[in-house]
């Protein structure tokens, strides 16, 4: 039993710090698309290639949002949003599962 209580421990432990890298990821894509950065450049290019695998499944849901001149990806933020439910629930079922 004590075995699976330090196994539950340590999956919650990794999908709490893939959880952080992944919602970082997608707010420097956010702050990267808000500045209007060159996407030509590597760095930036990087980014927006990678992230665009987390961000595609949220595309076309809601129009992109126009704020003094400055665009704000709402697709960004679905896929914040969205994915910190999935993770809230997972870890959840995983507490859940964990005391049982």
């Amino acid at each position: 039993m004590k075995f699976l209580s330090a196994f539950y421990s340590i999956i919650i432990f990794i999908i709490k710090r893939l959880f952080i890298l992944t919602e970082s990821f997608l707010f420097l894509r956010l702050v990267l698309k808000f500045l209007g950065a060159n996407p030509e450049t590597l760095i930036v290019e990087i980014i927006y290639k990678y992230s665009a695998v987390f961000v595609s499944p949220f595309l076309f849901i809601f129009p992109n949002f126009y704020w003094k001149g400055y665009m704000i990806e709402i697709a960004t933020i679905s896929a914040m949003v969205g994915y910190a439910i999935v993770f809230f629930v997972v870890i959840q079922l995983l507490k859940i599962f964990s005391k049982n």
